[in-house]
């Protein structure tokens, strides 16, 4: 199989002709017309009432009923609107304490829930897309996740938190941002315009991040306090960078993905015209991941750029650039990371064993000690979201670990078929013939691989940076199909328009 580009049809577009089709469907009439005087008499009657209303209860909520109502109507209105902001804001801000502007609720899933919402139910049945296999899967793993978290706390008889039931539907979020940035960013322009937004976005994110290891107007205590942070920022004698995350990795892995995007993007030849732009962004995001110290990220960063550059058949390229970004690394970083390396491969780290990390040895302690015996005792439901008492330390620190706490192995299977449909979706994408598609699918291939990895050591997916810019990419890297392009002979490309590209036989 392979994929190819998109017709170019946008979401406006499709829109008017569902309802043109739908006007020789069926007439409209008096029923019609009754139906929008309802409809405005909701907006205004209802609304204000319950703005009041919620304003004299606690003004907070009245000031976020406004703007969520607000949010609604502009997405109502300019549907591409909601996926620049979904693209632009929910990645950067996926970091921040739950609280503001409402109790127990992110921002950034506020805004999924908002404008996912709105957008799916908001699009007419013949212009909506159809589902694919990785939709399918993504909506699986949210509520089998949700299921064992409320089977748990009823069977344990867990008291749960209004925040750890949010934890419980959490996973959801991310097939909401997937399906709404998917169903709004379907022209080959819209999702190149996308891409930089979320290019744009990390900017001041990494930029933030450096600020904070030189500790500029004490940035280190003001963010971890706004992101609820329970870790502290030293580990052994270092700084280690987070931005606006609760924790270091969080950091590295949203810039990650974004990283290997660029690198691929430039290997195709699509950054010959803004290359200058393109040098500065890769040496921002470089130094950010640096400043992280994450040694397993910066690991796959290297594999992932040497894997990129073998399927471009752009080795030596990639040799220089190597040899560029070591350079940035001794100069600007060095100190950081040659501490870094000491403290996990000395023996004055407090390891027993200088060929193994000290961390990898402490979270081999807890997973034997600790979380194992745990997950054996229930092997085949887990604990949902609430930790068993046996447990001391509270962060599982590997992906497969979280899994299998949460909802035993039947969770930690369905983590596995999820990444094969990633992988699935992203090799078929590779494939394409149009570079910028293919570009991002081979950089999501490396990133789904790297998941294999970087998951024994920390629960990348299930946490705040990297499953928001993933599937934001992943969304992107789609081109859209609606039922209306597979049933509406009118809407296929006439003479003169770009005519989509034949799909190359696999062998």
């Amino acid at each position: 199989m392979t994929s190819t580009i998109d017709a170019g049809y946008s979401l406006t577009s499709l829109g008017q002709s569902a309802r043109e089709r739908c006007r020789r469907l069926g007439p409209g009439g008096w029923g019609a017309r009754r139906g929008v005087n309802l409809k405005l008499l909701f907006c205004a009657v209802v609304l204000p009432v319950a703005a009041v209303a919620l304003s004299a209860y606690k003004l907070q909520y009245g000031i976020a009923f406004i703007a969520g109502v607000a949010l609604v109507s502009v997405v109502l209105s300019w549907p591409v609107l909601g996926g620049y902001l979904l693209i632009g804001l929910v990645p950067t801000l996926s970091g921040l304490e739950p609280g503001a502007p409402v109790p127990n609720v992110r921002i950034s899933e506020a805004l999924i829930g908002i404008v996912g919402l709105t957008v799916i139910v908001a699009t007419r049945r013949l212009a909506a897309l159809r589902w694919g296999l990785l939709e399918w899967l993504l909506l699986a793993y949210g509520l089998l996740w949700a299921v064992f978290g409320a089977y748990d706390a009823v069977v344990l008889d867990q008291h749960l938190s209004l925040s750890q039931w949010g934890t419980v539907i959490g996973q959801l979020q991310f097939f909401l941002l997937y399906r709404a940035v998917r169903v709004t960013l379907r022209t080959r322009q819209q999702r190149r315009t996308g891409l930089i937004v979320l290019f744009v976005s990390a900017i001041p994110m990494t930029v933030l991040a450096v600020l904070q290891e030189m500790n500029v107007g004490g940035l280190r205590t003001t963010l971890w306090t706004i992101t609820g942070s329970e870790t502290t920022l030293q580990t052994g004698t270092i700084i280690r960078a987070t931005g606006l995350f609760a924790n270091w990795a969080s950091l590295a892995g949203f810039l990650f993905p974004l990283l290997m995007v660029l690198t691929a993007l430039a290997l195709g030849g699509e950054l010959k015209q803004r290359r200058n732009a393109a040098i500065a962004l890769a040496a921002l995001l470089l130094v950010g991941i640096l400043l992280t110290a994450e040694l397993s990220v910066v690991l796959c960063l290297v594999l992932g750029v040497f894997v990129l550059g073998s399927g471009y058949r752009r080795f030596l390229r990639i040799l220089a650039w190597i040899g560029l970004a070591a350079a940035i690394s001794v100069v600007v970083v060095g100190p950081v990371l040659g501490q870094r390396l000491t403290e996990q491969f000395g023996v004055q780290a407090g390891s027993s064993k200088g060929y193994q990390p000290q961390t990898v040895e402490f979270r081999e302690q807890i997973w034997s000690q600790q979380y194992l015996p745990a997950i054996a005792e229930r092997p085949l439901a887990g604990y949902g979201v609430q930790l068993p008492a046996t447990i001391s330390w509270p962060y599982p620190e590997s992906q497969y670990i979280a899994f299998m706490i949460e909802g035993g192995y039947p969770m930690l299977i369905m983590y596995l078929v999820l990444l094969w449909g990633m992988f699935d979706r992203a090799r078929r994408a590779s494939r394409s013939l149009d570079p910028f598609e293919q570009a991002l699918g081979r950089s999501l291939s490396v990133c789904t691989l790297s998941l294999l990895l970087l998951g024994v050591i920390w629960p990348f997916l299930s946490n705040g940076g990297f499953p928001q810019v993933i599937w934001c990419l992943f969304a992107l890297a789609e081109p859209a199909q609606s039922r209306l392009q597979a049933t509406v002979p009118s809407l296929a490309p006439t003479r003169g328009e770009r005519q989509p590209a034949q799909p190359v036989p696999v062998p």
